[in-house]
This record gives C-alpha cells, sequence and structure tokens, in this order.
C-alpha cells in the first residue's frame, strides 16, 4: 500500500519504534522528503541529502530548537521550565558558531584519537572487570550489566565525578534524552525534563564547589578551576553545568546503543558472528558496519535559517527539518542491498556521527569502546545466545537501542 498523507501523519507510531526499516525503505521508494504533521517537521531521508543538511550551517541552525520545540507552551508552563531550558541551550549540540566553537575549543583536546588511545588500558580493565560480574551469573542483561555500565564508568573516569554517581547520571540522561528528542514536549516530557534538570544542577554546583577546594585530574575539574581569558570572558557555573550533561549524556548514551545493537545484529545473522569469530580483524568493521545498519541516533534536527528547496520541496525559513540518519544509511542509493548486515561490505560509510562542524566529539571514545567491548564478548562467550524476554526500544524518533537485553554466559 502506497504512503498517502495519513500513513505520513501517522508513521511514526506502533511497530516504527520496534523496527524502522520498513517504513524507512518505503519512503525512499516514495516519499524521500515530506511534511510530517506527527512531527510538525519535514522528514529527510536520502544520505546525499542528510550529509549536506548535517554540514550545511549556512542553512540550518541549532539555536532555535529548544525554542522551536517548546513555542506551544505557555507562559507559566515556559516559566517552569527554566532550569531544562537553560540547561539544554548552553550544550554545544544547540549552539551554533562562534558560541559552539568557543565551547568545543575547551573539551577537544581530551577527545582526540591520541587521548583517547592512552585511555585505551583503562577501558580494557574496565570491560574485563564488568565481564567478570555479570558472567558470574548464568544469564544476564547486557544493558544493565555492561553496555551501559561501560561507558557510564569510562565519562565519569574521564570527568572526574564520583562512579558511585553513575545511576543518577542514567537517569538525568534518560530524562534529557525524552526532552531532547521531541520536536514539540508533551506536558509529561517538560515537566520530568525540569526535574531531572534541577537534580542535576544541584549536584554539579556543588561537585565545582568541591573542585575548586580539591581538584583532581578529571576533565570537569580543569574545566571549572581554567583562569579566564585576557578578555576576561569565562564559562559561567551554569554554563559548565550545561556542558556536562551534553558530555555525561553524549559520553554514554550512543556508547550504549552501538554495543547493544551490534550485539543484536550479530544475534539476528549468526553467519556474520561466525565470520567474526574466525577473524578477529575484522571487529573494526563490524563496528562501523552497526553504526550504519542499526545506528542509535536515529535522526538528528535542524531549523531552516532561509529558505530553501530539498528535493523538490520548499522548505521556509523557520520550519523544523528531521534529517533521518537511520534511513540515510539504508539508502540503497548508496549502498547495495542495504538491508543486509554485512560485515565485509564493499562499500562501507555512514552519517551516524554527523557531519561538519556538528560531527561527534566523542566518535573516537565510542569506537575504541565499542571494538574492546566486542572483542572481550567474543573472546569471553563462546557464542551469542538470546534469552527471553526479547528486547524492547524506547518510543522515540531520536535514539535506539535495546532497554534489555539478555544473554547467557555459558
Amino acid at each position: 500500500m502506497a504512503i498517502n498523507q495519513t500513513g505520513i501523519s501517522q508513521f511514526l507510531v506502533g511497530d516504527y519504534f520496534a523496527n524502522p526499516y520498513p517504513i524507512y525503505r518505503k519512503l525512499h521508494e516514495e516519499s524521500p522528503v515530506f511534511w510530517s504533521e506527527i512531527a510538525q517537521a519535514w522528514i529527510v531521508t536520502t544520505f546525499n541529502e542528510v550529509e549536506k543538511g548535517l554540514g550545511g550551517d549556512d542553512f540550518f541552525n541549532q539555536s532555535e530548537r529548544i525554542a522551536k520545540a517548546s513555542s506551544h507552551l505557555s507562559p507559566d508552563q515556559l516559566e517552569n521550565l527554566s532550569h531544562a531550558i537553560t540547561n539544554v541551550s548552553n550544550w554545544i549540540v544547540f549552539q551554533d558558531a562562534p558560541a559552539h566553537t568557543r565551547l568545543r575549543r575547551l573539551v577537544n583536546k581530551s577527545f582526540t584519537p591520541r587521548s583517547v588511545t592512552a585511555f585505551e588500558p583503562n577501558i580494557e580493565k574496565i570491560v574485563s572487570d564488568l565481564l567478570d560480574a555479570a558472567m558470574s551469573k548464568d544469564v544476564f542483561n547486557l544493558v544493565d550489566d555492561f553496555s551501559f555500565q561501560l561507558p557510564a564508568i569510562v565519562i565519569c573516569e574521564l570527568l572526574g565525578i564520583p562512579l558511585e554517581k553513575r545511576w543518577d547520571l542514567k537517569r538525568w540522561a534518560d530524562g534529557f534524552a525524552d526532552f531532547t528528542a521531541s520536536a514539540r514536549l508533551t506536558t509529561e516530557q517538560a515537566e520530568h525534563g525540569e526535574t531531572v534538570a534541577r537534580e542535576a544542577q544541584e549536584y554539579l554546583l556543588e561537585l565545582f564547589v568541591e573542585l575548586r577546594r580539591n581538584p583532581n585530574d578529571g576533565l570537569l575539574s580543569k574545566i571549572v578551576n581554567a583562569p579566564k581569558d585576557e578578555s576576561g570572558d569565562g564559562l559561567t557555573d551554569i554554563e559548565i553545568v550545561g556542558l556536562t550533561i551534553q558530555l555525561f549524556f553524549a559520553g554514554f548514551e550512543t556508547t550504549e546503543g552501538l554495543i547493544g545493537n551490534m550485539v543484536l545484529a550479530l544475534l539476528n545473522n549468526p553467519e556474520q558472528e561466525l565470520l567474526l569469530r574466525s577473524n578477529f580483524d575484522l571487529i573494526p568493521a563490524a563496528v562501523e558496519e552497526t553504526l550504519r545498519f542499526d545506528t542509535s541516533v536515529q535522526k538528528t534536527g535542524r531549523i531552516a535559517s532561509v529558505d530553501l528547496e530539498i528535493l523538490g520541496k520548499q522548505i521556509k525559513k523557520g520550519d523544523s527539518v528531521h534529517f533521518m540518519i537511520g534511513a540515510a544509511n539504508r539508502d540503497p542509493k548508496k549502498f547495495q542491498n542495504p538491508d543486509t548486515f554485512d560485515i565485509t561490505r564493499a562499500d562501507p560509510g555512514n552519517v551516524s556521527f554527523g557531519h561538519g562542524i556538528h560531527f561527534c566529539l566523542g566518535a573516537p571514545l565510542a569506537r575504541l569502546e565499542a571494538k574492546i567491548a566486542l572483542r572481550q564478548l567474543l573472546e569471553r562467550l563462546p557464542s551469542f545466545v538470546l534469552h527471553e524476554p526479547k528486547p524492547t526500544f524506547p518510543e522515540l524518533m531520536t535514539f535506539r537501542k535495546p532497554l534489555e537485553l539478555w544473554l547467557s554466559s555459558n
């Protein structure tokens, strides 16, 4: 059945969250760019247009996204969202140049490939320790026991945040995921976002006081104690709160999904698992193919800063545009057999970490964590065996990851 306007407005419900890819395939065939009433945004699905859009800073902006998503709320509701909106507005990802450049410069050095490689021994030990604990049980939940814990511990160590706070960080990040993923905030999303923003800000402001009193080697301590530049310019504590929350949010949200989606793809494609077990040199390719085949970040949004045209559709200044990363990575005009998981793919590539100035800061770290995690999982588990219940996925357009994934340790 062809996708008509009714189908288009309803495509973000039901089975979409469990498996969006049949919908993407139909959109590639019939409606590669369309206006979605339910999302109140243009949906763009082709690889070339998504890549151009993500790098198109002359045509799109990031800084208006939160205001757009909350524009339908009353003044009283907006006033009650002051912590959440202020916090998220200070994220690097929601900044345009030059503010984006100013914030990113502060943290770039800690996430370069060279800096990340120096952290490799720590990651190896964290992975080993987590698997020791997980495999002490006959059946373990890959998500809670491993794929969340690994990036959470890594980002806590990198930032210099006490490890025992990682469960609070996860709870806050889940709240921010819901808050930032919506193109049109519901009352529930708004209220929950404000609650976690207040909690996170209260904790971090207290932590900043402690870090000024007793500095450590973490990135956060360096930022908090950084001297102001010659103009007297420096980050306020509220700006540092927003920056910190984005770092731990991005630091484990995408990596948790990458690891979970990777293991699930191998479970569903046992011939690829066997091939990988016969040749560990294919591990980097398996990570890249997972990023293409089932990315943990399915879409990202922009606001059009000028009138423009995308594949014959007239986009007006101020319109929301959703660039569907998951769909772009399955574009049949870019990839042969795009719906096949193939770790020996001759045409690799993806836009899962974005493009242009907003290319994911933590991409080298996420790739390294995923490669180490996959190798040790393959070494420690003779095969991947899935147990009930079957995995479910969050009902969000933006993020895709198994909420639980039960594996046998034998």
